[in-house]
């Protein structure tokens, strides 16, 4: 049980003088899931569906780590940048191949949709294959590992906490830039709002798409490939992260890529720290209840504000008492 506690049984005392363990395990957990939720957001923003093969694209990554640790005796961090433009390129041919040919062929929003499930299921498959082909070949176990080992330290703290809340950090300050400072980012937000009229204007919606699937898909490889480093990864981690996805993109708001920073951060934060409450609390066996604090949220915040924290936010904004905050800070003039 200690050694699940504290991984690095070594720098034990240099962990828990810095910073505790739990805390450790839900701020690398919850980087990870910010940048899947700002991806599903994204997505979801541009091409109006909820992209439930998502989570798959962090299954991908994760062997892409494997690969290069296990299989070319490399350090995985190397293969983050392979991991994007993997994960990029099978978003773009997921929306060229599928959602875009449906979208002409004149499909909802429900057989987009779907789509995206039988999407899933056949990504899932292929890195099944992948997984059993690499045990064939090269005789290494690769249905359930961890890769801690090929991890490194700065003073106590591991190396996947500090490029976990780094990567996350300057993925949303390089995000915000891009979305409005750049000409691509302001094109994106203009498809997010209206499409047609973005047409109108002389936007080319087709590349917009193509960039912006390109680049949730690479956001989220990238998490995936973060995963093994410090969790136990199986074939099916991907997938069966996408209730957490979806938690975190709807606490924050489908509408917000701001809120499901925010959002994919809380749920990540509380999934591990109540799990693990819970487990001292009440005993051990609450641990494999885990996958149902990101469902609480998605009904949580489907009956109090199916809009999330954006649309509270905006709400409470427009309410008298934002008003005369906004007055109070000097955002708004005050009335005569």
């Amino acid at each position: 049980m200690k050694s699940i506690i504290n991984p690095y049984r070594d720098n034990a005392c240099g962990l828990k003088m810095i910073i505790p363990a739990i805390w450790l395990n839900a701020l690398i957990f919850a980087s990870e899931l910010t940048l899947l939720s700002i991806g599903f957001t994204l997505t979801y923003l541009t091409a109006k569906v909820p992209n439930f093969a998502h989570g798959t694209y962090a299954g991908i990554g994760i062997y892409v780590s494997y690969t290069f640790s296990k299989i070319l005796g490399l350090s995985p961090y190397i293969g983050y940048p392979v991991a994007f433009i993997i994960g990029g390129i099978v978003s773009v041919i997921i929306y060229v191949l599928v959602i875009n040919v449906l979208t002409r062929m004149g499909g909802g929003a429900i057989v987009l949709t779907i789509s995206t499930l039988a999407i899933q299921i056949f990504l899932g498959a292929l890195i099944q294959i992948y997984a059993y082909w690499l045990l064939m070949r090269y005789g290494t176990y690769t249905q359930v590992f961890m890769l801690k080992d090929f991890d490194f330290q700065i003073g106590d703290f591991p190396g996947i906490f500090i490029v976990s809340m780094g990567l996350t950090i300057i993925s949303v300050v390089l995000l915000h830039y891009m979305l409005t400072r750049t000409k691509i980012g302001v094109a994106m937000r203009a498809t997010a709002e209206d499409p047609e009229l973005a047409s109108v204007l002389g936007i080319n919606i087709n590349q917009i798409q193509i960039f912006s699937w390109f680049l949730t898909g690479g956001l989220a490889c990238v998490a995936g490939a973060m995963i093994p480093l410090w969790f136990m990864a199986t074939t099916t981690s991907g997938a069966a992260i996408i209730t957490s996805i979806m938690a975190g993109s709807l606490l924050g708001g489908f509408d917000s890529v701001y809120g499901a920073v925010v959002g994919g951060f809380l749920v990540g934060l509380s999934e591990v720290m109540l799990t693990t409450w819970g487990q001292q609390i009440i005993g051990v066996w609450v641990g494999e209840y885990r996958p149902l604090v990101p469902m609480i949220f998605l009904v949580a915040v489907l009956l109090v504000e199916p809009e999330g924290l954006q649309g509270a936010y905006n709400k409470f904004m427009a309410s008298e008492r934002g008003g005369k905050l906004l007055q109070s800070i000097g955002l708004k003039k005050k009335e005569d």
